[in-house]
């Protein structure tokens, strides 16, 4: 693999270099001081792999994760960081892991064996159909979530698409006339991610703190398309939007509205 380390301090690339000296799974090293000079390479040559520090002038770890992620949406991110509080914050922009200084060479090798593992997984296709209801496949053939609170999270999920949400949020949602805790939320989530194990899409959903999303860019939805203002979409928008779900309500809303404006749109031009 290509790999990048960027990080302010001379003797810490250095120190990179020497760790990995040796192993196979890395085809090539580049070593950057400055974010600017990354984001440079990166525009030109093949990145895989990207270990950042986070703690940087300037440009810091995070934020050029974000700027490599528009690059490349495929390359890698691991943040190297001395400050374990900055772990979750991490995960935010689909890292796949961190190494907390001081670190050693198993837990570089652990993070390069992740990426590769990563890498190698078969990209699958996976379409996802919200009107009028629910209808996921992956590769044609229709993905059968389980359980309807397992389902009907993953429904969630897809409505609040890239914004996300927190446990809270979707206890309120998916079970509004019952006092439950958070836990019921995490083991049903944590039930929906064994059925997209199963399927091989586990990694559609990302994690940012206390929030999970859904990685937008990676999926095929008849509702993304018409918020993303197209109009083929957008005229084959009916009225009716996930509509076993009371919580819809607001979206189907927002739908109806856009489609309104496009058949007044559409009016004018004749």
């Amino acid at each position: 693999m290509k790999v990048i380390y960027v990080d302010d301090e001379i003797a810490l690339l250095n120190n990179f270099k020497m760790t990995i000296d040796g192993l196979n799974l890395v085809e090539e090293l580049s070593l950057f001081r400055k974010s600017e000079e990354a984001l440079k390479w990166a525009q030109d040559n093949t990145v895989d792999v990207a270990f950042l520090d986070i703690h940087m002038p300037g440009i810091n770890g995070i934020e050029l994760a974000k700027r490599l992620k528009d690059i490349d949406i495929n390359i890698r991110i691991v943040f190297v960081t001395a400050y374990e509080q900055y772990a979750l914050e991490a995960f935010g922009v689909d890292a796949i892991g961190y190494l907390l200084k001081p670190y050693f060479k198993e837990d570089v090798v652990k993070e390069l064996e992740k990426a590769s593992y990563i890498s190698a997984r078969p990209k699958k296709k996976i379409v996802i159909q919200t009107m009028p209801d629910l209808l996921v496949t992956v590769d044609g053939t229709p993905l059968h979530l389980g359980h309807t609170k397992q389902e009907e999270l993953f429904a969630l999920l897809v409505d609040r698409g890239a914004v996300g949400i927190t446990g809270g949020e979707a206890v309120a949602c998916l079970w509004p006339d019952k006092a439950v805790g958070d836990s019921v939320y995490w083991v049903t989530m944590s039930r929906l991610k064994d059925k997209l194990k199963e399927a091989g899409i586990d990694n559609i959903i990302g994690t940012d703190g206390k929030t999970k999303y859904l990685r937008t860019d990676q999926v095929d939805c008849d509702l993304y398309r018409i918020l993303s203002g197209k109009k083929d979409s957008i005229a084959d928008y009916h009225g009716s939007y996930l509509k076993r779900y009371s919580w819809s309500e607001e979206r189907n809303g927002q739908l109806a509205e856009l489609k309104n404006q496009w058949e007044m749109d559409a009016g004018s031009h004749k």
